[in-house]
C-alpha cells in the first residue's frame, strides 16, 4: 500500500503541474489543436491532460510493483524502461503538429511526468530502505 500511496502522489502532483502548465499556455496564446495522424484536429482540453498524466502514471506503479516482486533491481530496470518510454513518446507530439509552441508544451508534460513518477518511486526506495 506504501508504494501505492507513493505512485498516487506522483500522479496527481504531475497531473496538477501539467494542468497548470496546459493553463498557461491557453493564457499565453500557445495552440492546443493537435492533429495526430489519420484523424482529425482536435482541442487539447483540461480533461485529456489530467486523464492522460494519470493514468500512465498508475500502471506505471502498477509495473514497478511487479518489478519489485521479479527483480532484485527494479528500481533500475523501471528507470531504464521508463527513458525508453519517455523517448517513445517524444513521437507523438512531432507527429500531431507542427506548431513549435504546443511541441514544447507536450513534450514538457511528458517531462513532467517522466520525473514525478522516477522521483516518487526514488522516494519509495528510499523510504523502505530508512525502515
Amino acid at each position: 500500500m506504501l508504494l501505492l500511496r507513493y505512485g498516487v502522489v506522483a500522479a496527481v502532483l504531475a497531473a496538477i503541474v501539467n494542468a497548470v502548465l496546459w493553463a498557461i499556455a491557453r493564457a499565453v496564446g500557445v495552440s492546443l489543436r493537435v492533429q495526430p495522424p489519420g484523424q482529425p484536429e482536435s482541442e487539447i482540453g483540461l480533461p485529456q491532460v489530467v486523464i492522460l498524466t494519470i493514468v500512465p502514471l498508475l500502471a506505471g506503479t502498477a509495473f514497478y510493483a511487479l518489478l519489485r516482486r521479479w527483480t532484485r533491481r527494479p528500481f533500475l530496470i523501471f528507470f531504464i524502461v521508463a527513458l525508453v518510454v519517455f523517448a517513445v513518446l517524444l513521437v507523438p507530439p512531432f507527429a500531431a503538429t507542427e506548431r513549435p509552441g504546443t511541441r514544447f508544451l507536450l513534450i514538457l508534460m511528458h517531462v513532467v511526468a517522466t520525473l514525478a513518477i522516477l522521483a516518487g518511486l526514488y522516494q519509495f526506495e528510499r523510504r523502505r530502505a530508512r525502515l
